[in-house]
């Protein structure tokens, strides 16, 4: 299956676990449409979309304090640069703390990222399949898992547990940030004009909460704003590509220190403009996108 750039890679994927057992408010159910067609940003109105701090008061229960260890921090460490080193060090760990049981899920974590980093996608999904239930109801194991199932193209199979997090485990704004992400990423995989829209429906609510309730407008979160633009691209029709060019010029100026039409240092942002002017097509888009590959060449 054809998978996004620098799939799993991204820290929107993985945040610093830390174990705790309280839950977000149920959030009401996404109602996607079955129109055909390509929807646009301006179809979010009415009563059911007002702004998100009408809708969810930003009241995040605090977390447990989890006293660090540092040999656990430099596991995680280790998978930016060397995930192979980061299971070894996990299976040596996994022994120290057996007995202590909020470390002993953070290694656990660190295990299920490993070998999720290393492509071993069935050991992932089985090693995460062979704990106990609570330690398959942690929510960084759970996410490891969708992940896994969701590179074997197991899409259907993947797609509870990325709800589950989202609507159940977000206990914070950064937790709702990661697990929207990743469910509207999914949503998004799956394709259909629905599951498009379902992920707009996200994207969107993200993007409005992290605008401060404002509605269509601009957030400073790059992450947020790249996969709306990614999204309207794959959506397609010409209001959803021209939606998606704002957005990643937006963000193009904003990294080159607000200096319109100058590349920035942000490849991945350079590489997603590119790819947009690709598929717009035309001599000037087409010679822009050349202009930009070249330039990172």
């Amino acid at each position: 299956m054809d998978l996004p750039p620098n799939y799993g890679k991204g820290s929107h994927y993985w945040q610093a676990p830390l174990h705790h057992g309280q839950n977000y408010p149920n959030r009401p159910e996404f109602h996607t449409s079955g129109t055909q067609g390509s929807p646009d940003l301006k179809s979010n109105s009415g009563p059911e979309h007002r702004q998100l701090s009408q809708r969810y008061p930003q009241h995040y229960p605090v977390r447990p304090h989890i006293q660090p260890c540092n040999d656990i921090n430099i596991g995680f460490r280790l998978l930016k640069t060397n995930p192979q080193s980061a299971l070894d060090k996990a299976e040596t760990l996994l022994k120290k703390y057996e007995g202590n049981l909020q470390q002993y899920t953070r290694v656990v974590q660190l295990k299920a990222r490993c070998l999720f980093l290393l492509e071993n996608f069935d050991e992932c999904i089985g090693y995460v399949d062979s704990l106990s239930k609570s330690l398959q109801k942690d929510k960084g194991v759970m996410m490891a898992k969708g992940r896994a199932l969701q590179a074997r193209g197991h899409l259907m199979e993947a797609l509870p547990l990325f709800k589950h997090l989202y609507e159940k485990c977000s206990t914070s704004s950064n937790d709702e940030k990661t697990n929207g992400l990743a469910l509207g990423r999914h949503h998004q995989l799956m394709g259909g004009t629905e599951n498009l829209r379902t992920a707009q429906n996200i994207f969107t609510r993200l993007r409005t909460q992290s605008a401060g309730g404002q509605v269509n407008t601009p957030c400073s979160d790059r992450e947020i704003e790249l996969a709306l633009g990614r999204l309207l691209q794959v959506m397609g029709g010409t209001e959803n590509l021209r939606a998606a060019l704002d957005i990643f010029t937006r963000l193009r100026t904003q990294a080159a220190g607000w200096q319109p039409n100058i590349p920035s240092n942000d490849r991945e942002i350079e590489l997603a403009l590119g790819r947009l002017l690709q598929v717009m097509g035309g001599s000037d888009n087409l010679r822009a996108a050349l202009d930009i590959y070249t330039r990172l060449r």
